[in-house]
């Protein structure tokens, strides 16, 4: 049976609407496919950084464990090779040094155990010991004793030092004494015997002056010129061996520093077996350390990694004045300073440049950030930061996030944190002074210390301690030290 006309007619329009509808959905899913594809990022790779990316030079390390004929730790030097591969620092720690740094309850100096030259087992623990206390990567070890030490000043000549006090080893009979204070001409015998030297009658501290004395001697002799092996790139080939590294180190300019211990914290510590024992200051190891060998600076923490730029001169930091304690502020006081309030914030500090730039120091502190996305966490980082100009660096540093360069506007935030701590200071020290009075029955005040120093004592008139027999503790053992 056919269906009328009317329903043909109403059947063939609707199929010529839908089918416009049809056509006009596809056209939209289409352009609307093409858009997303175009757009999404789905199995695209990420945007190329293109901003140029430098590296910290390379500054390979040695650490060095000087000890006498009983394995007694008696000198450590952490070496460091200039970027030139020739030259570079040594940085002498107190072999005192508590290896927990201040945690727990009980004091653990590294001298407290033997160390025998050549075990490559205890050169690595001893490595592992400094490594935190320092806050530094050390790529190598050797730990030597006096035969092996002399061995390796022999090349280096005859040594011109002068020493702040006299050096006494308890093994030598008689009055002990190895080295006289004041000038004198050392061979290399001679100067392991000073370095390798232990006066049992006082702490290992009270000889880390002079232990700095005799390798400042050292670095100023030198050792024979050297050449310098260069790779495919130009640059100096990494030293393969300790030798190489010290022949090298010793071939050219050599600064020499002492590492500086924390005082306030190993005061107040605990130290119930009475041991012998010196902090590290931590905030110190990263002003040196983040100034010589960058690259080798590790990032402990969950935070952000700083470098720090402190271009002041140092005669416009002189003007600070004097600290709290009297002492003249200097330059490498004020960056060891703040580098430990921003360690307080959990900041990673792993450059630190102190060199002398006046003219490029900005009137605000600046913060190059490497990505915009920092700022406010670095911000937070110190008070310091809170008004200071952030922008997002043109180059970056490998590792480094921030790269902080100090302004004018901090010398004056530090002037007046300074002039606080003295005004704090002086308020004390009054308040101690009035506490050093009793109040007698009578009413009259009277110092509770009646005792007279006598000014004019001529201090050449005393006699040289070291003149006294010293005990014989040829057979002591490190355990018997403690």
């Amino acid at each position: 049976m056919t269906a009328s006309s009317d329903r043909r007619r109403r059947f063939t329009i609707l199929g010529a609407v839908l089918g416009g509808l049809g056509m006009v959905a596809l056209i939209v899913i289409s352009v609307v496919a093409v858009t997303t594809l175009r757009t999404s990022q789905e199995g695209r790779a990420p945007d190329q950084e293109t901003r140029p990316v430098s590296s910290f030079p390379a500054t390979p390390n040695a650490l060095i464990g000087v000890v006498d004929d009983l394995d007694r730790l008696t000198s450590i030097a952490v070496l460091t090779l200039d970027p030139s591969g020739i030259g570079g620092s040594v940085v002498v720690v107190p072999v005192n040094v508590d290896r927990t740094n201040g945690v727990g309850t009980e004091r653990l100096p590294v001298s407290r155990q033997p160390y025998l030259p050549g075990d490559e087992a205890q050169t690595a623990e001893l490595m592992s010991e400094i490594e935190p206390l320092l806050t530094l990567t050390i790529e190598r070890g050797q730990v030597v004793g006096p035969g092996e030490l002399e061995e390796l000043l022999v090349p280096f000549g005859p040594f011109e030092v002068d020493l702040s006090e006299s050096i006494v080893d308890s093994d030598s009979p008689g009055t002990g004494r190895v080295v006289s204070s004041g000038s004198s001409t050392l061979d290399a015998e001679e100067m392991a015997e000073g370095l390798t030297a232990i006066d049992a009658t006082e702490t290992s501290y009270d000889h880390h002056e002079t232990d700095v004395e005799l390798w400042e001697a050292i670095a100023a002799t030198g050792g024979p010129d050297v050449d310098v092996p260069l790779g495919p790139d130009d640059r100096p080939v990494t030293p393969a061996s300790f030798r190489e590294l010290w022949d090298r180190l010793f071939a050219g300019e050599v600064g020499v520093r002492a590492l500086d211990i924390e005082e306030p914290s190993a005061q107040i510590a605990d130290n119930d077996t009475d041991a012998d024992f010196v902090f590290a200051d931590r905030a110190d190891a990263l002003v040196v350390f983040g100034a010589v060998s960058p690259a080798l600076v590790p990032t402990p923490n969950d935070s952000l990694t700083l470098s720090l730029v402190v271009g002041f001169d140092s005669d416009e930091v002189a003007e600070l004045g004097e600290t709290a304690g009297g002492a003249p502020v200097t330059k490498t006081w004020l960056a060891r300073r703040f580098v430990s309030e921003l360690l307080f914030g959990q900041a990673n500090i792993v450059g630190v440049d102190l060199a002398d730039t006046p003219e490029e120091v900005p009137a605000v502190t600046q913060l190059r950030i490497a990505d915009e996305s920092m700022e406010s966490a670095a911000r937070a980082m110190s008070e310091g930061f809170e008004d200071a100009e952030v922008v997002v660096a043109d180059e970056l540093i490998d590792g480094i996030d921030v790269v902080v360069v100090l302004g004018e506007d901090f010398l004056e935030w530090r002037a007046e944190v300074l002039e606080d701590e003295r005004a704090r200071a002086e308020a004390a020290a009054e308040e101690n002074q009035r506490s050093d009075f009793d109040v007698s029955d009578s009413g009259d005040f009277t110092p509770s210390d009646t005792s007279v120093s006598d000014e004019s004592a001529d201090p050449d008139d005393a006699s040289d301690s070291s003149d006294d027999s010293v005990p014989d503790t040829s057979s002591d053992t490190v355990a018997d030290d403690g």
